[in-house]
């Protein structure tokens, strides 16, 4: 289901509730027989992640906190958002090795220098800021090649697909998915036979 507004708090979250407290007495409950049980998830999606400035621009929406900011980036570019107690420039990793750290400042060369020497040969970063002074893209490669550095908002833009009148998705070329070995028995909300 997909709500917009307040009608997900007001009415569909407290129904789905009575349903599952098996205290629903409306639509196919009585019919069905439906004595309660299950459960549901409930997201919300966050606000958007660029807005355009008054000037055209686009910049980071100032509505993202920088946690909000860096678990985005995590998932945007497939790391597990985990900051690390101990390291403040790591909020994320895709393996061990491959971590991600997540601002919204301009980095110096100086500072670029310091997160490599940090970081160590063994492990890799995806910087992902504001902007970088001081070195080019090709002399940062260079430099640093345990550093990946991206620009907020620009790699986000270029993630994105802008101006099409359909974005349905290419499913063609989906994995199956796996049924689990043993499946539990359970009744058909509409009356039908069990399905195993």
């Amino acid at each position: 289901m997909v709500e917009i507004g307040d009608h997900a708090d007001t009415h569909i979250v407290p129904r789905l509730k009575k349903v599952i407290d098996g205290e629903d007495r409306g639509g196919v409950t009585e019919s069905t027989g439906w004595k309660g049980g299950g459960g549901f998830r409930y997201y919300t999606l966050a606000p958007t992640l660029l807005k355009t400035d008054r000037w055209g621009n686009l910049v980071i929406n100032p509505a993202y906190d920088p946690a909000m900011l860096a678990a985005a980036m995590c998932k945007l570019e497939g790391f597990t958002y985990a900051p690390s107690d101990a390291l403040w420039w790591q909020h994320g990793h895709s393996s061990e090795r491959d971590l991600i750290y997540v601002t919204t400042q301009t980095l110096s060369a100086e500072q670029l220098a310091a997160l490599s020497e940090e970081l160590g040969e063994d492990r890799s970063l995806l910087v992902c800021c504001g902007a970088y002074r001081g070195v080019t893209a090709a002399q940062a490669a260079e430099r640093w090649p345990n550093l990946t550095i991206k620009k907020i908002p620009k790699m986000v833009k270029d993630r994105c697909e802008w101006g099409h009148d359909d974005y349905s998705l290419n499913v063609k070329n989906l994995p199956m998915a796996q049924a689990p070995a043993v499946q539990p028995s359970q009744d058909d909300l509409f009356g039908e036979e069990p399905v195993a």
